[in-house]
């Protein structure tokens, strides 16, 4: 199935279809599905498509604006003139200089930190229902233009002095906003749907969340068993901070050399010694639905562990392996394979 294009650390994009036929192939009647830790918003999205009622749930604020430009916004709604008029400054407008000030040298050039600015303070200003969409063109044009498409380090210099090798495309990172709002809105328009799904955004930890449906989905983070992990916070914050974007000041950590904002910041699952509480809480929140949960073989804690949570409060639970997947420079690949943990 052709699917919107995902540039973020953990999509399951490649493995959805996957997902499906597990559930599938279990005879499992539903027909709602919380997506608790939403992502790119690419399990709802198919869901959606499956004709299943979609609850979208994530922390971060821009994660949801891009489930919403998915989900809830009607296909042509927002065109390349109007992406394009987002670039254009505005001279009665007292602009404010967040990015182009604070973040020289962190993840962008000049030209480009004025370029943010400005577009973030025009979605402000266009029809309300045409600023999720914004949103996303903007989003995906960030992230497309940094190495390894994250934000965790302060690495200009790696995308200027880049040769050659293994990750990343110079030619895609030097496009201009102009070229990449195109693409992307060409790709918007694409995905989005002619006749808008049965689909509801909500922005809350998991563990505040007291949504009930038929199947609930889980895709937390994972842990590699040796390494120290990133968190999703660390990764993805500058994305977040633009949309608090007159508060960015009051909000960086200069002790950090990338400047991490704290805006979106939550401890439930980014934690290994705390995770199987949380886990255990969130099982028992959803005790009433059938249950999935997505995890890796080599991750912490092991599959047998969470098979094992899972049936304190399931009475079947069943690990279905959906094969080899593994993530770009992750130095854990070898033999890497995901599996799905259903309660029912």
């Amino acid at each position: 199935m052709d699917l919107p294009s995902t540039r973020y650390y953990g999509s399951k994009r490649k493995l959805v279809e996957n997902i499906w036929s597990a559930l599938d192939g279990l005879h499992l009647e539903y027909e709602s599905v919380l997506d608790l830790f939403g992502g790119t918003g690419i399990l709802s999205y198919y869901m959606a498509l499956q004709n299943k009622h979609v609850i979208y749930n994530d922390i971060m604020a821009f994660n949801c604006e891009i489930a919403k430009a998915l989900l809830c916004s009607p296909k042509g709604i927002f065109t390349e003139a109007d992406a394009h008029d987002l670039l254009r400054e505005d001279v009665e407008c007292d602009y404010l200089h967040h990015v182009r000030d604070l973040y020289a040298g962190v993840y962008y050039t000049q030209d480009e930190n004025n370029a943010i600015d400005i577009v973030i303070q025009n979605i402000n200003r266009i029809p309300e229902e045409q600023r999720s969409s914004a949103y996303y063109i903007l989003f995906q044009s960030c992230l497309i233009k940094r190495p390894f498409n994250i934000f965790h380090r302060r690495n200009l210099n790696l995308r200027e002095n880049h040769v050659k090798s293994r990750f990343g495309n110079k030619t895609t990172w030097e496009k201009s906003f102009e070229v990449l709002f195109s693409q992307f809105t060409k790709e918007l328009n694409r995905y989005q749907l002619e006749q808008l799904p049965n689909a509801q955004i909500s922005n809350q930890s998991a563990l505040n969340l007291d949504i009930h449906a038929d199947l609930v989905y889980i895709d937390t983070p994972y842990f590699s068993k040796n390494s120290t992990p990133i968190s999703y916070h660390n990764r993805y914050h500058f994305l977040e901070g633009l949309m608090h974007y007159a508060d960015i000041p009051d909000h960086i950590n200069y002790a950090k050399t990338n400047r991490e904002l704290d805006f979106g910041r939550c401890r439930e699952f980014e934690n290994k010694l705390t995770y199987l509480d949380d886990l255990h809480q969130l099982l028992d929140m959803h005790r009433d639905s059938i249950i999935a949960l997505s995890y890796t073989t080599n991750g912490y804690p092991s599959t047998e562990e969470l098979r094992d949570a899972m049936s304190q409060h399931k009475e079947h639970a069943q690990v279905i392996d959906l094969g080899e997947h593994s993530f770009a420079l992750n130095k854990d690949n070898n033999e890497r394979h995901e599996v799905l943990i259903v309660g029912y």
